[in-house]
């Protein structure tokens, strides 16, 4: 659906590029009006300042071409799964009335991730199509499992990907020096089994086809 809104939620910069990147690129180039939406600008390192970390969502987002993301903001106390925090992503459903959401894996280990997710699900009730991208990089191992079954070719959209990740140089620090290398192998790996070269996956929760 030409300029259709499509809202894509992270719980903290750069999830949505570990995660979909590349699929936010291909949304773009079918003419759909991404919106990222990031909840919370957190400080784990020295580094790791709001303004910072904002710059470099920003700079994502313009290599993407979608539209600039909508920071809330929101403090550690206000990352909590309640009415309130229901209440700012309902909003958000309503201002953009999005004919598809993305979210986080509601299995992943760090609770923003499982919080926002659950606030998503809930605001979401009358969207028609509704995903959670694969756990974020590093982190996100737990006891659970996550279940690819929508799978996404990103083989042309990969150098876009890659260079999205650069911008976020604030965190080269914390997450290593191998960071990028992981999150490209396991588009690698995704891309394979469906007998392309890269690949983006989602677990469904719901959606409405034909």
């Amino acid at each position: 659906m030409e300029n259709a809104s499509i809202l894509v939620f992270g719980a903290h910069p750069d999830d949505l590029e570990i995660g979909m990147a590349g699929t936010i690129s291909k949304l773009v180039e079918l003419d759909f009006n991404v919106i990222p939406i990031i909840a919370t600008l957190p400080n784990f390192t020295e580094n790791d300042i709001k303004n910072i970390r904002q710059a470099e969502s920003v700079a994502s987002s313009k290599i993407l071409g979608c539209h600039k993301p909508e920071f809330l903001d929101l403090s550690p106390s206000q990352m909590k799964f309640d009415r309130k925090l229901v209440f700012v992503v309902d909003n958000l459903i309503k201002k953009y009335k999005p004919t598809s959401v993305f979210t986080q894996w509601i299995g992943d280990s760090h609770q923003d991730h499982q919080i926002l997710t659950k606030a998503v699900i809930s605001a979401s009730r009358d969207v028609d199509n509704l995903y959670m991208y694969e756990t974020t990089i590093p982190g996100g191992i737990t006891e659970q499992t996550f279940k690819p079954q929508l799978y996404i070719d990103i083989t042309n959209n990969i150098e876009t990907k890659k260079q999205c990740l650069l911008c976020f140089k604030s965190q080269f620090t914390r997450c290593g020096h191998y960071w990028i290398d992981a999150i490209v192998g396991r588009c690698s790996y995704r891309g394979y089994q469906i007998n392309t070269r890269y690949a983006e996956v989602f677990e469904i929760i719901k959606t409405r086809k034909f």
